[in-house]
């Protein structure tokens, strides 16, 4: 989906339930969810698993509960996704040097920028999940900074976690109720984001693309962390270990798109966020437009304007208060 086509449908709110009975539906549904692998339950007598998701396209919260045990090497692509178990005990990453478990009710980030393991019990999960593009832009809204992707820890010590499950209380009923739209929804994703990037406060970032990770993967990993600079297709065709044309062609396949239109793509919508988030007494269009990478203002403008049906000073104007509100 076109950034232009994430944004006109950002504000349906979607409400998906799954109940499923056959544990390889179930297996099937969290490969699509995830982005996993190798993915196992270990009851399958009598098996039961309820997933429902409500997502404004942004922000996500989602709760998992299953009667068996699950195991499996996840991957989210573009998302950080912070999660908590109701009866604790599952484990991340359970055989390598670093394992971390659940403890009931306590919140964790999945490992961003690579794959991992996980041995979750049975019962209840729950999970908030970020578009990796919105919570890069509230992570820099207050600086020209260009948004890069982020290397949230795994776990955080306690006295950090009080005031985000404090926000989490206050915020979840009301983004769990589909009535929760528009300026009222855009104000609680902000709180939401900003309280989880106060508790899991960003790592220096060092994103590679994981082992399993393909030519589009490693491309796409490339161009997320360096966007903001000048880049070319031997670039990024030396960055994902192809040629120029295998790089092409495997962009044409499954994206339908070049190497630098699918740049281009990822420049506006890290631009249209940015003015969105910005404060328009501060900011301006020039300084958001430059932390993305555009040069010329013009094409700039006419590109933005042909993607969102607007000028990017209409949506710093009008968009960038109600956001903040």
């Amino acid at each position: 989906m076109t950034p232009a086509a994430s944004d006109r449908r950002r504000s349906a709110v979607q409400d998906v339930v799954h109940t499923v009975t056959d544990p390889d539906e179930a297996t099937a549904l969290l490969r699509d969810v995830h982005n996993g692998r190798d993915l196992r339950f270990a009851d399958r007598e009598r098996f039961r698993l309820r997933y429902h998701a409500m997502s404004d396209g942004r922000v996500s919260l989602r709760t998992a509960s299953t009667t068996s045990r699950f195991t499996g090497v996840l991957h989210p692509e573009r998302q950080y996704v912070l999660t908590w178990a109701v009866e604790g005990g599952s484990v991340i990453d359970p055989d390598g040097p670093d394992p971390v478990t659940m403890h009931p009710a306590v919140p964790v980030a999945f490992p961003t920028g690579r794959e991992f393991a996980i041995d979750a019990v049975a019962g209840t999960h729950h999970y908030v999940h970020f578009g990796a593009d919105y919570l890069e832009a509230v992570a820099t809204k207050d600086s020209d900074a260009a948004p890069r992707p982020l290397n949230l820890p795994v776990v955080v010590e306690p006295e950090r976690l009080a005031p985000l499950q404090e926000v989490v209380r206050a915020v979840a009923p009301a983004l769990l109720d589909r009535s929760t739209v528009g300026e009222a929804r855009d104000a609680l994703d902000l709180m939401l984001a900003e309280a989880v990037l106060a508790a899991f406060e960003p790592m220096p970032d060092g994103h590679v693309a994981g082992p399993h990770a393909t030519t589009v993967q490693r491309a796409k990993t490339f161009m997320h962390a360096r966007f903001d600079r000048p880049l070319t297709v031997p670039d990024i065709a030396e960055a994902a270990s192809v040629s120029v044309r295998t790089l092409q062609e495997a962009f044409q396949k499954h994206e339908g798109a070049t190497p630098m239109a699918f740049l281009r793509e990822i420049r506006l919508e890290k631009a249209r966020l940015g003015l969105q988030l910005a404060d328009p007494g501060v900011s301006s269009v020039a300084a958001v437009a430059i932390s993305c990478g555009f040069k010329h203002m013009g094409r700039f403008s006419g590109a933005y304007h042909e993607e969102f049906g607007e000028y990017p000073a209409e949506t710093l104007r009008l968009r960038g208060r109600t956001v903040l509100r």
